[in-house]
Protein backbone atom coordinates (compact mmCIF):
# COMPACT_ATOMS: atom_id res chain seq x y z
CA UNK A 1 0.00 0.00 0.00
CA UNK A 2 3.12 2.27 0.72
CA UNK A 3 6.41 2.77 -1.56
CA UNK A 4 9.13 0.26 -0.69
CA UNK A 5 10.98 3.18 1.62
CA UNK A 6 8.27 3.98 3.78
CA UNK A 7 6.94 0.32 4.21
CA UNK A 8 10.54 -0.09 5.64
CA UNK A 9 10.79 2.35 7.74
CA UNK A 10 7.59 1.39 9.27
CA UNK A 11 8.78 -3.03 10.14
CA UNK A 12 12.21 -0.96 11.27
CA UNK A 13 9.79 1.31 14.27
CA UNK A 14 6.78 -0.66 15.02
CA UNK A 15 7.14 -4.00 16.76
CA UNK A 16 4.41 -5.32 14.59
CA UNK A 17 2.46 -3.76 11.34
CA UNK A 18 -1.13 -4.65 10.94
CA UNK A 19 -2.14 -7.05 8.04
CA UNK A 20 -2.65 -4.33 5.28
CA UNK A 21 -5.21 -4.52 2.49
CA UNK A 22 -6.46 -1.81 -0.15
CA UNK A 23 -8.07 -3.37 -3.06
CA UNK A 24 -10.88 -1.62 -5.57
CA UNK A 25 -13.41 -4.06 -3.98
CA UNK A 26 -13.27 -6.73 -1.26
CA UNK A 27 -16.92 -7.93 -2.35
CA UNK A 28 -15.49 -11.86 -2.69
CA UNK A 29 -12.60 -11.44 0.34
CA UNK A 30 -13.60 -10.98 3.31
CA UNK A 31 -14.03 -13.96 5.04
CA UNK A 32 -10.63 -15.15 3.82
CA UNK A 33 -9.06 -11.96 5.41
CA UNK A 34 -10.34 -12.32 8.96
CA UNK A 35 -9.54 -15.81 8.03
CA UNK A 36 -6.01 -14.98 8.00
CA UNK A 37 -6.14 -13.17 11.66
CA UNK A 38 -8.61 -14.87 13.09
CA UNK A 39 -8.81 -18.81 12.41
CA UNK A 40 -11.66 -20.20 14.28
CA UNK A 41 -12.28 -17.50 16.41
CA UNK A 42 -16.37 -15.97 17.65
CA UNK A 43 -16.38 -12.51 16.46
CA UNK A 44 -18.68 -9.92 17.21
CA UNK A 45 -18.77 -7.39 13.91
CA UNK A 46 -19.84 -3.54 15.29
CA UNK A 47 -21.09 -0.94 12.97
CA UNK A 48 -23.77 1.88 13.15
CA UNK A 49 -26.89 2.64 11.15
CA UNK A 50 -25.32 4.06 8.32
CA UNK A 51 -21.92 1.97 8.06
CA UNK A 52 -24.34 -0.89 8.37
CA UNK A 53 -25.54 0.16 4.86
CA UNK A 54 -22.19 0.87 3.48
CA UNK A 55 -20.61 -2.16 4.58
CA UNK A 56 -21.23 -3.58 7.73
CA UNK A 57 -24.31 -5.78 6.67
CA UNK A 58 -21.67 -7.64 3.98
CA UNK A 59 -19.42 -8.01 6.23
CA UNK A 60 -21.60 -9.94 8.63
CA UNK A 61 -23.11 -11.77 5.92
CA UNK A 62 -19.50 -12.92 4.63
CA UNK A 63 -18.39 -14.19 7.79
CA UNK A 64 -21.04 -15.81 9.01
CA UNK A 65 -21.01 -18.53 6.85
CA UNK A 66 -17.43 -19.18 7.99
CA UNK A 67 -17.59 -18.07 11.79
CA UNK A 68 -19.71 -17.87 14.41
CA UNK A 69 -20.62 -13.94 14.76
CA UNK A 70 -22.42 -11.39 16.41
CA UNK A 71 -24.00 -8.26 14.56
CA UNK A 72 -23.80 -5.46 17.16
CA UNK A 73 -25.39 -2.02 15.04
CA UNK A 74 -25.29 0.91 16.92
CA UNK A 75 -27.43 3.92 17.17
CA UNK A 76 -26.61 6.78 14.28
CA UNK A 77 -26.23 9.17 17.34
CA UNK A 78 -23.63 7.07 19.09
CA UNK A 79 -21.14 8.60 20.42
CA UNK A 80 -17.34 7.24 21.83
CA UNK A 81 -17.88 7.19 25.71
CA UNK A 82 -17.60 4.95 28.68
CA UNK A 83 -21.53 4.11 28.12
CA UNK A 84 -20.93 2.42 24.78
CA UNK A 85 -17.44 1.40 25.28
CA UNK A 86 -19.43 -1.15 28.19
CA UNK A 87 -22.81 -1.90 25.95
CA UNK A 88 -20.21 -3.34 23.04
CA UNK A 89 -18.07 -5.53 25.98
CA UNK A 90 -21.64 -6.74 27.62
CA UNK A 91 -22.84 -7.93 23.75
CA UNK A 92 -19.50 -8.98 22.73
CA UNK A 93 -18.72 -11.03 26.22
CA UNK A 94 -18.86 -14.39 24.67
CA UNK A 95 -16.65 -13.54 21.33
CA UNK A 96 -12.90 -14.17 20.91
CA UNK A 97 -12.67 -10.93 18.37
CA UNK A 98 -13.99 -7.77 17.89
CA UNK A 99 -14.61 -6.50 13.84
CA UNK A 100 -14.94 -2.62 13.42
CA UNK A 101 -17.17 -1.29 10.38
CA UNK A 102 -16.85 2.37 10.15
CA UNK A 103 -14.61 5.46 10.83
CA UNK A 104 -13.69 7.42 14.12
CA UNK A 105 -16.73 6.49 16.75
CA UNK A 106 -16.79 2.53 15.52
CA UNK A 107 -13.22 2.66 15.49
CA UNK A 108 -12.09 4.41 18.76
CA UNK A 109 -14.97 2.55 20.25
CA UNK A 110 -13.87 -0.90 19.42
CA UNK A 111 -10.18 -0.22 19.82
CA UNK A 112 -10.93 0.52 23.27
CA UNK A 113 -13.09 -1.75 23.80
CA UNK A 114 -11.43 -4.77 22.81
CA UNK A 115 -8.14 -3.25 24.41
CA UNK A 116 -9.89 -3.76 28.04
CA UNK A 117 -10.83 -7.62 27.01
CA UNK A 118 -7.47 -8.26 25.60
CA UNK A 119 -9.38 -9.20 22.83
CA UNK A 120 -7.54 -9.12 19.15
CA UNK A 121 -10.03 -6.73 16.60
CA UNK A 122 -9.45 -5.79 12.96
CA UNK A 123 -11.09 -2.39 11.53
CA UNK A 124 -12.84 -2.01 7.83
CA UNK A 125 -12.40 1.55 7.28
CA UNK A 126 -15.86 2.72 5.64
CA UNK A 127 -14.24 6.40 4.84
CA UNK A 128 -11.28 8.49 5.13
CA UNK A 129 -12.97 10.94 7.35
CA UNK A 130 -10.01 10.50 10.34
CA UNK A 131 -6.09 9.38 11.25
CA UNK A 132 -6.84 7.20 14.17
CA UNK A 133 -7.66 3.91 12.07
CA UNK A 134 -3.75 2.63 13.17
CA UNK A 135 -3.24 4.29 15.93
CA UNK A 136 -3.04 2.91 19.50
CA UNK A 137 -4.64 5.32 21.33
CA UNK A 138 -8.75 5.83 21.72
CA UNK A 139 -10.50 9.12 22.30
CA UNK A 140 -13.28 8.71 24.73
CA UNK A 141 -15.58 10.55 26.36
CA UNK A 142 -14.93 10.03 30.06
CA UNK A 143 -17.39 11.84 32.16
CA UNK A 144 -17.91 14.78 29.81
CA UNK A 145 -14.19 14.94 29.73
CA UNK A 146 -12.43 13.43 25.97
CA UNK A 147 -9.28 11.95 26.76
CA UNK A 148 -7.09 9.94 24.95
CA UNK A 149 -6.61 6.53 26.21
CA UNK A 150 -4.27 3.64 25.77
CA UNK A 151 -5.46 1.10 23.19
CA UNK A 152 -3.88 -1.01 20.48
CA UNK A 153 -3.47 -1.22 16.89
CA UNK A 154 -6.09 -3.63 14.72
CA UNK A 155 -4.64 -7.14 13.50
CA UNK A 156 -5.72 -6.09 10.57
CA UNK A 157 -6.88 -3.33 7.73
CA UNK A 158 -9.27 -3.97 5.39
CA UNK A 159 -9.64 -1.11 3.03
CA UNK A 160 -12.68 -1.59 0.16
CA UNK A 161 -11.78 1.48 -1.92
CA UNK A 162 -14.93 1.66 -3.46
CA UNK A 163 -16.90 1.60 -0.16
CA UNK A 164 -14.76 4.51 0.93
CA UNK A 165 -14.84 6.21 -2.25
CA UNK A 166 -18.57 6.28 -2.62
CA UNK A 167 -18.45 7.74 1.49
CA UNK A 168 -20.34 11.18 1.76
CA UNK A 169 -18.24 14.27 0.57
CA UNK A 170 -18.19 15.78 4.24
CA UNK A 171 -16.36 12.81 5.59
CA UNK A 172 -13.34 13.15 3.52
CA UNK A 173 -13.44 16.67 4.11
CA UNK A 174 -13.45 15.65 7.44
CA UNK A 175 -10.56 13.51 6.51
CA UNK A 176 -8.69 16.38 5.06
CA UNK A 177 -9.01 18.48 8.40
CA UNK A 178 -7.54 16.00 10.46
CA UNK A 179 -4.25 15.95 7.99
CA UNK A 180 -4.05 19.32 7.88
CA UNK A 181 -3.43 19.42 11.99
CA UNK A 182 0.15 18.05 11.09
CA UNK A 183 1.89 21.83 10.86
CA UNK A 184 0.27 22.87 14.05
CA UNK A 185 0.60 19.89 15.79
CA UNK A 186 4.54 19.70 15.43
CA UNK A 187 4.91 23.26 15.90
CA UNK A 188 3.40 22.99 19.29
CA UNK A 189 4.93 19.42 19.74
CA UNK A 190 8.86 20.82 18.83
CA UNK A 191 8.04 23.53 21.26
CA UNK A 192 7.71 21.63 24.22
CA UNK A 193 10.06 19.72 23.12
CA UNK A 194 12.72 23.14 22.60
CA UNK A 195 11.31 24.66 25.94
CA UNK A 196 11.01 21.70 28.10
CA UNK A 197 13.05 19.06 27.27
CA UNK A 198 9.71 16.68 26.23
CA UNK A 199 10.21 13.94 24.00
CA UNK A 200 10.19 14.93 20.33
CA UNK A 201 10.32 12.36 17.58
CA UNK A 202 10.91 13.51 13.80
CA UNK A 203 9.54 10.15 11.98
CA UNK A 204 5.96 10.43 12.15
CA UNK A 205 6.34 13.58 9.98
CA UNK A 206 9.15 11.97 7.71
CA UNK A 207 6.30 9.47 7.17
CA UNK A 208 3.66 11.97 5.81
CA UNK A 209 6.17 14.30 3.73
CA UNK A 210 6.40 12.32 0.29
CA UNK A 211 2.71 12.70 0.72
CA UNK A 212 1.76 16.08 1.93
CA UNK A 213 2.43 18.27 -0.92
CA UNK A 214 0.50 16.21 -3.22
CA UNK A 215 -2.79 15.78 -0.78
CA UNK A 216 -2.89 19.32 0.00
CA UNK A 217 -2.24 20.51 -3.79
CA UNK A 218 -5.35 17.94 -4.88
CA UNK A 219 -7.42 19.38 -2.31
CA UNK A 220 -10.17 20.20 -5.14
CA UNK A 221 -10.69 16.72 -5.98
CA UNK A 222 -11.69 15.56 -2.78
CA UNK A 223 -14.11 18.14 -2.89
CA UNK A 224 -15.33 16.37 -6.36
CA UNK A 225 -14.96 12.71 -4.97
CA UNK A 226 -12.06 11.97 -6.99
CA UNK A 227 -10.87 8.39 -6.18
CA UNK A 228 -7.20 9.49 -6.68
CA UNK A 229 -7.86 12.06 -4.50
CA UNK A 230 -9.80 10.20 -1.83
CA UNK A 231 -6.61 6.78 -1.73
CA UNK A 232 -4.14 9.92 -1.67
CA UNK A 233 -5.91 11.11 1.92
CA UNK A 234 -6.69 7.85 2.88
CA UNK A 235 -2.51 6.89 2.53
CA UNK A 236 -1.66 10.07 4.50
CA UNK A 237 -4.55 9.52 7.29
CA UNK A 238 -2.90 5.78 7.92
CA UNK A 239 0.34 6.82 7.82
CA UNK A 240 -0.54 9.63 10.98
CA UNK A 241 -1.80 7.03 12.42
CA UNK A 242 1.45 4.60 12.31
CA UNK A 243 3.08 7.60 13.31
CA UNK A 244 1.18 8.42 16.68
CA UNK A 245 1.77 4.96 17.33
CA UNK A 246 5.52 5.25 16.59
CA UNK A 247 5.42 8.56 19.08
CA UNK A 248 3.78 6.52 22.16
CA UNK A 249 0.47 9.05 21.54
CA UNK A 250 -1.14 11.45 19.95
CA UNK A 251 1.57 14.09 20.29
CA UNK A 252 2.53 14.40 16.59
CA UNK A 253 -1.49 14.61 15.26
CA UNK A 254 -3.36 16.14 18.37
CA UNK A 255 -2.20 19.32 20.15
CA UNK A 256 -3.40 23.03 20.47
CA UNK A 257 -6.03 22.58 17.88
CA UNK A 258 -7.71 19.00 19.76
CA UNK A 259 -7.39 20.93 22.61
CA UNK A 260 -9.54 23.98 21.01
CA UNK A 261 -11.88 21.36 19.43
CA UNK A 262 -12.53 19.50 22.80
CA UNK A 263 -12.99 22.72 24.95
CA UNK A 264 -15.68 23.91 22.43
CA UNK A 265 -17.10 19.88 22.56
CA UNK A 266 -17.07 20.07 26.29
CA UNK A 267 -18.80 23.30 26.28
CA UNK A 268 -21.28 23.50 23.67
CA UNK A 269 -23.58 21.22 22.07
CA UNK A 270 -25.66 21.72 19.50
CA UNK A 271 -29.15 21.63 19.75
CA UNK A 272 -31.26 18.70 19.03
CA UNK A 273 -32.21 19.09 15.11
CA UNK A 274 -28.83 20.91 14.11
CA UNK A 275 -26.34 19.80 11.50
CA UNK A 276 -24.01 17.79 13.53
CA UNK A 277 -20.52 18.32 12.93
CA UNK A 278 -17.71 16.08 12.21
CA UNK A 279 -14.18 15.93 13.88
CA UNK A 280 -11.90 16.44 11.17
CA UNK A 281 -14.41 19.90 9.82
CA UNK A 282 -13.46 21.03 13.69
CA UNK A 283 -9.55 20.54 13.08
CA UNK A 284 -10.02 22.08 10.17
CA UNK A 285 -11.23 25.13 11.49
CA UNK A 286 -9.00 25.01 14.84
CA UNK A 287 -6.10 24.31 12.92
CA UNK A 288 -6.69 27.52 11.07
CA UNK A 289 -7.03 29.38 14.44
CA UNK A 290 -3.84 27.63 15.92
CA UNK A 291 -1.56 28.10 13.09
CA UNK A 292 -2.92 32.26 13.50
CA UNK A 293 -1.78 32.34 16.59
CA UNK A 294 1.20 30.34 16.11
CA UNK A 295 2.35 32.55 13.78
CA UNK A 296 1.56 35.83 15.49
CA UNK A 297 3.47 34.53 18.15
CA UNK A 298 6.79 33.77 16.03
CA UNK A 299 6.89 37.26 14.42
CA UNK A 300 6.90 38.75 18.19
CA UNK A 301 8.45 38.27 22.19
CA UNK A 302 5.70 36.71 23.78
CA UNK A 303 5.86 35.44 27.26
CA UNK A 304 4.42 32.68 29.17
CA UNK A 305 1.06 33.11 30.21
CA UNK A 306 0.51 33.10 34.44
CA UNK A 307 0.69 29.70 35.60
CA UNK A 308 -2.64 30.18 38.13
CA UNK A 309 -5.42 28.27 37.49
CA UNK A 310 -9.00 30.06 37.50
CA UNK A 311 -10.93 27.30 38.93
CA UNK A 312 -13.77 29.01 39.09
CA UNK A 313 -14.31 30.70 36.14
CA UNK A 314 -13.37 26.87 34.51
CA UNK A 315 -16.31 25.50 36.63
CA UNK A 316 -18.63 28.33 35.69
CA UNK A 317 -17.80 27.28 32.39
CA UNK A 318 -17.69 23.85 31.85
CA UNK A 319 -18.63 22.19 35.30
CA UNK A 320 -17.22 20.87 38.97
CA UNK A 321 -16.17 17.94 37.29
CA UNK A 322 -14.20 18.70 34.07
CA UNK A 323 -13.00 21.63 36.25
CA UNK A 324 -11.43 19.40 39.05
CA UNK A 325 -9.78 17.16 36.76
CA UNK A 326 -8.51 19.88 34.26
CA UNK A 327 -7.05 21.09 37.74
CA UNK A 328 -4.73 18.40 37.89
CA UNK A 329 -3.67 18.13 34.97
CA UNK A 330 -2.26 21.73 34.39
CA UNK A 331 -0.72 20.95 37.62
CA UNK A 332 1.20 18.12 35.98
CA UNK A 333 2.10 20.97 33.27
CA UNK A 334 3.13 23.91 35.59
CA UNK A 335 5.69 20.59 37.43
CA UNK A 336 6.81 20.08 34.46
CA UNK A 337 7.86 23.96 33.84
CA UNK A 338 9.23 24.44 37.01
CA UNK A 339 11.62 21.13 36.40
CA UNK A 340 12.57 23.03 33.05
CA UNK A 341 13.36 25.80 34.62
CA UNK A 342 11.41 28.28 32.13
CA UNK A 343 10.83 31.57 33.10
CA UNK A 344 9.90 34.64 30.74
CA UNK A 345 13.98 35.54 30.98
CA UNK A 346 14.77 32.32 29.28
CA UNK A 347 11.96 31.97 27.31
CA UNK A 348 13.27 35.39 26.11
CA UNK A 349 16.87 33.70 25.52
CA UNK A 350 15.99 30.88 23.96
CA UNK A 351 13.12 32.38 21.49
CA UNK A 352 15.20 33.32 18.64
CA UNK A 353 16.19 29.99 18.12
CA UNK A 354 12.65 28.57 18.30
CA UNK A 355 11.72 30.33 15.56
CA UNK A 356 14.92 29.37 13.05
CA UNK A 357 13.16 25.52 14.17
CA UNK A 358 9.76 25.97 14.13
CA UNK A 359 8.61 28.42 11.55
CA UNK A 360 9.79 26.34 8.24
CA UNK A 361 7.41 23.71 9.57
CA UNK A 362 5.06 25.78 9.38
CA UNK A 363 1.96 26.33 6.80
CA UNK A 364 0.94 29.67 6.71
CA UNK A 365 -2.70 30.25 7.85
CA UNK A 366 -3.69 31.60 4.29
CA UNK A 367 -2.46 28.58 2.54
CA UNK A 368 -4.62 26.40 5.34
CA UNK A 369 -7.59 28.43 4.37
CA UNK A 370 -6.99 28.38 0.65
CA UNK A 371 -6.75 24.30 1.14
CA UNK A 372 -10.24 24.02 3.22
CA UNK A 373 -11.76 26.55 0.44
CA UNK A 374 -10.63 24.28 -2.57
CA UNK A 375 -12.31 21.47 -0.71
CA UNK A 376 -15.51 22.95 -0.23
CA UNK A 377 -14.64 22.64 3.99
CA UNK A 378 -15.91 24.82 6.75
CA UNK A 379 -13.23 27.55 7.39
CA UNK A 380 -14.89 29.39 10.19
CA UNK A 381 -17.34 28.69 13.42
CA UNK A 382 -20.21 30.45 11.87
CA UNK A 383 -19.78 27.88 8.79
CA UNK A 384 -20.14 24.86 11.76
CA UNK A 385 -23.22 26.26 13.42
CA UNK A 386 -20.84 27.32 16.67
CA UNK A 387 -21.33 30.62 18.45
CA UNK A 388 -18.66 32.78 18.03
CA UNK A 389 -18.53 33.58 21.87
CA UNK A 390 -18.36 29.64 23.02
CA UNK A 391 -15.74 29.36 20.37
CA UNK A 392 -13.66 32.61 21.62
CA UNK A 393 -14.27 30.66 25.38
CA UNK A 394 -12.77 27.50 24.19
CA UNK A 395 -9.81 29.05 22.63
CA UNK A 396 -9.27 31.14 26.16
CA UNK A 397 -9.28 28.14 28.52
CA UNK A 398 -8.14 25.13 25.98
CA UNK A 399 -4.63 25.11 27.38
CA UNK A 400 -6.15 24.67 30.96
CA UNK A 401 -7.46 21.72 30.07
CA UNK A 402 -4.63 19.38 28.98
CA UNK A 403 -1.38 18.76 30.41
CA UNK A 404 0.51 19.43 27.04
CA UNK A 405 2.39 22.53 26.67
CA UNK A 406 1.51 24.30 23.75
CA UNK A 407 1.54 27.63 21.76
CA UNK A 408 -1.62 28.23 23.84
CA UNK A 409 0.59 28.88 26.68
CA UNK A 410 2.39 31.79 25.33
CA UNK A 411 0.93 35.33 25.29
Amino acid sequence: MFDRETEALLHKNLDALPQMTCSRSLKHDIDDLAALVFPSLRLAVVDDANTARALGDQVFRALKGRFSDTHITLERSARADQETVDHIRRRAGTCDALVAVGSGTVSDLCKYASFLDNKPYIVFPTAASMNGYVSANASITLEGYKKTLKAHMPKAVCCDLSVIAAAPGRLGKSGLGDALARPTAQADWLLSHLLLNTPYNELPFTLLRPLEHALFENARGIAMGDRQSIELLLQTLLLSGFGMTIAGGGYPASQGEHMIAHAHHMLFHSPAGDVITLHGEEIGITTLTMARRQEKRLRGRPSLKPQVFPEEEIASHFGFVIAHEAKKSYAAKCEIIRQAGLSNETLAQKWESVVERIAPLMIPPARIEAILDAAEAPSSPPALGWPQKSYDTAIAYAGFLRERFTFLDLQ
